[in-house]
Formats: C-alpha cells, structure tokens, sequence
C-alpha cells in the first residue's frame, strides 16, 4: 500500500545520490513508527434511519443498506479511508485481500 506515498515522492526533483539519501532517512524515520497499534476496520455498507425508525426495529426486521451485494469493501485505518478489499477466510478466520487503494471517491471517516 505504499503506491500511494511512491507517487508523491516520485514528483520531487531528486538526483540518484540525494533518492538515495531520502530513502534511507525515510526508512529510519518510519522505523520509530512501526509499533504504533491502529484499528483496522471493514465497512460493509450504511445507511441513514431516524432515531424513531430504529426505536421500531424488531428481530426479523431487515435494514437496506447502500452497497450492493459483491462490490468491494471499504477498509478504515483508524476510522480513515485506506483501501478497497474483499473478504476472504484463512484457516477458518476472516481476513482481507486489499484490492484497490483508488479513493478517488469521497471518503468520509
């Protein structure tokens, strides 16, 4: 998922030696970082209802959500944005296959 920060870096005017340097730097840099939890999370969809509507919810009652059935998933890194993936099982517990990282939508948090 680093396309996105390989993008941005790729704009700057760089000689060999100074990417080079940079590089080395940001990989140091980003070592300090890599302990730091952060909460993944899988949006399947959502909806908006009033407070009265879910008040009158009951089991059996069925709540349309806005995505359809099959399209990729939002995955929120810390309630952001990060990525699309879709669901996939590893060794009999969920994991995500990220798919794309194009939030060229807008994305709310």
């Amino acid at each position: 998922m680093n396309d996105n920060l390989d993008a941005a870096l790729a704009g700057l005017e760089l000689d060999d030696a100074e990417n080079e340097a940079y590089e080395s730097n940001q990989k140091s840099e980003m070592t300090l970082f890599e302990g730091v939890p952060l909460t993944v999370t899988l949006e399947v969809a959502n909806t908006e209802i009033t407070l009265g509507e879910l008040s009158q919810a009951k089991h059996g009652d069925v709540l349309r959500l806005d995505k359809e059935a099959g399209q990729p998933l939002d995955v929120k890194v810390n309630g952001v944005y990060f990525a699309k993936a879709e669901v996939v099982m590893v060794e009999g517990q969920y994991g995500l296959k990220f798919i794309s990282e194009d939030n060229s939508s807008t994305q709310e948090a």
